[in-house]
């Protein structure tokens, strides 16, 4: 419920281990500090055969003086490439127990998932701290980073979600990690970086006192015993960045590939209530299958794709929704319209149907291992882990329970009112005359 893969780049991926089944815990998850500086977050179900491990870092996706777009991921990839004390590296040990380890990169935090077999947990846990927490990078390791930020950057350029993304976070915010893409159009500065340089940086950002480590499926306690590296020490604080004066503003991109983007500057992830709200509007108005925007499209034939979601952030969360396809004005509009009518509070019926199906997709959306370290590492390190929606006993499902159409309309009145709006326009070439 958090973010739209587009924020994401995914790498070093190996074979997927899905969990077996549906998570039978109940509780709520468990929180703690790691036993040499940081804290954890552990949802545990015995009931599964495998085991969800993740590293959270508040980390500027551009560098801390916002000068190298990309090198959080450069260096999160260079450290699952790096040689351990074994010899091996940690995306080879991961893929040598059969699982799969991503890593994502966004402008204010990186993620470094691992989903292994249960009975792998504590090694797993072992080898991502020693990596992480006392990073030792090489040329070799440097190489491969490289090597794949290139490839991610290529690829960028062809992704409208992505690409809107970015321009709108670049109009919304005028300073600090949101002003700057996570990953750079190209990579030309990125393989100019010295060795050295991108270790200071992964020293900095992957400290054990600035991590989460958010564990789910079946990894017992014990399993944090196993983290050997790491110094205690104060955390950053969540990454924040300045709101531009005049953010609803129009713009054109020259892109490769046609599109369009409209955003809202919305609650901080404090104001757990207003949060959610739009949480069910994006839910409501553009899932994928089921949202009224997205059906209508869907029904047409109007050749546009619409994505939206609300982006929990720590201070100011951003609504956000993108097109694509070589014609998006009709769709566009359709956006502003739904968006507007739900200015006025749904009928009780409409409402409540909405609102079990926006329960079941929340279900539907945690009902892994894997999506629930994701979101409890998320959530932890935007500064709110009760607020996390892994569990259905947290606040977050509370708060869903009690949406009423009244208080929609009125997060829609206050925050989705004037958009910030993007254009991709792709350039024609002049038709030859000789």
């Amino acid at each position: 419920m958090r973010r739209s893969a587009a924020l994401g780049a995914v790498a070093l991926v190996c074979a997927l281990l899905a969990p077996a089944r549906v998570p039978a815990a109940a509780e709520l998850p468990t929180t703690g500090a790691l036993p040499h500086g940081g804290t954890y977050v552990l949802y545990r179900d015995p009931t599964l055969a495998t085991a969800a491990i993740d590293l959270w870092f508040r980390a500027p996706g551009a560098g801390y003086d916002g000068a190298n777009p990309g090198i959080a991921r450069l260096a999160a990839t260079a450290v699952a490439a790096a040689p351990l004390a074994s010899g091996t590296t940690l995306v080879a040990l991961v893929r040598s127990l059969g699982g799969h380890l991503a890593i994502q990169a966004f402008p204010d935090m990186i993620g470094v998932s691992v989903v292994v077999p249960s009975d792998a947990a504590r090694r797993v846990v072992a080898a991502m701290s020693a990596a992480y927490f006392d990073p030792a990078l090489d040329a070799d390791a440097l190489k491969i980073a490289q090597s794949d930020v290139t490839v991610l950057a290529a690829q960028r350029r062809y992704l409208a979600d992505s690409l809107a993304h970015d321009a709108l976070f670049a109009q919304i915010f005028s300073a600090g990690p949101a002003h700057e893409p996570p990953l750079p159009d190209t990579a030309g500065a990125l393989a100019r970086l010295p060795l050295a340089d991108v270790e200071a940086f992964a020293r900095r950002a992957f400290r054990s006192a600035n991590a989460t480590l958010s564990l789910a499926g079946d990894v017992a306690p014990t399993a944090l015993d196993a983290v050997t590296a790491g110094t205690p020490g104060a955390p950053d604080a969540p990454l924040d960045s300045t709101l531009a004066a005049d953010p609803h503003a129009n713009a054109t991109l020259a892109a490769n590939v046609p599109g369009a983007g409209l955003a809202w500057v919305g609650p901080p992830i404090r104001d757990e209530r207003a949060a959610t709200a739009l949480d069910f509007v994006a839910d409501y108005l553009f899932r994928d299958g089921s949202g009224v925007v997205a059906k209508a499209l869907d029904a047409s034939d109007d050749p546009a794709y619409v994505s939206g979601q609300f982006i929990t952030l720590h201070d100011p969360g951003v609504f956000l929704v993108t097109l694509s396809g070589d014609d998006v004005s009709v769709a566009r509009t359709r956006v502003l319209e739904a968006i507007r009518a739900l200015q006025h509070p749904l009928d009780a019926a409409t409402f409540a149907r909405a609102r079990e199906a926006f329960l079941f997709h929340l279900a539907s959306d945690t009902q892994y291992a894997s999506e629930q370290a994701d979101n409890l590492g998320w959530y932890a390190t935007e500064g709110n882990a009760a607020y996390a929606p892994s569990a259905m006993q947290s606040t977050y499902w509370q708060t869903a329970r009690g949406l009423d159409p009244a208080f929609v309309a009125s997060v829609v009145q206050r925050y989705l009112a004037h958009p910030v709006a993007v254009q991709l326009t792709t350039a024609t070439a002049k038709e030859s005359t000789t």
